[in-house]
């Protein structure tokens, strides 16, 4: 998941113009570019510790509790940006236990207005 996760973030730095293809190419594989923005995990397991550590070798399984949590920190522009949901494996679909959480400015906005 992590490596999927890297080349999502490697086109989004891409996009946003903090390094184009060619130094992609041609970074150090010990020092990848996107360490300098994206410096953390995606993700862990949650339990009765906020960090537990999971065998990252056991398969997924229904009761099981993961953090989504990717981020971006522009040193330059003093911004960090991170998300995180919860995310609970079922026998269907995943359940975001986040979903709820308002994230948008004006949802945010709002609820601390009322």
């Amino acid at each position: 998941m992590q490596q999927e996760v890297i080349k999502i973030m490697e086109e989004e730095l891409i996009k946003l113009g903090l390094f184009d293809r060619h130094d992609v190419k041609k970074q150090d594989p010990k020092s990848p570019l996107f360490k300098k923005y994206f410096m953390h995990g995606t993700s862990h397991s949650l339990g009765l510790d906020v960090h537990d550590v999971g065998d990252t070798k056991t398969p997924m399984s229904e009761g099981m509790i993961f953090t989504c949590e990717p981020g971006i920190y522009i040193r330059e522009e003093g911004i960090g940006i991170r998300l995180e949901n919860d995310i609970l494996i079922t026998k269907g679909d995943p359940n975001d236990l986040m979903k709820n959480i308002p994230i948008e400015i004006d949802e945010i906005e709002d609820l601390m207005n009322k």
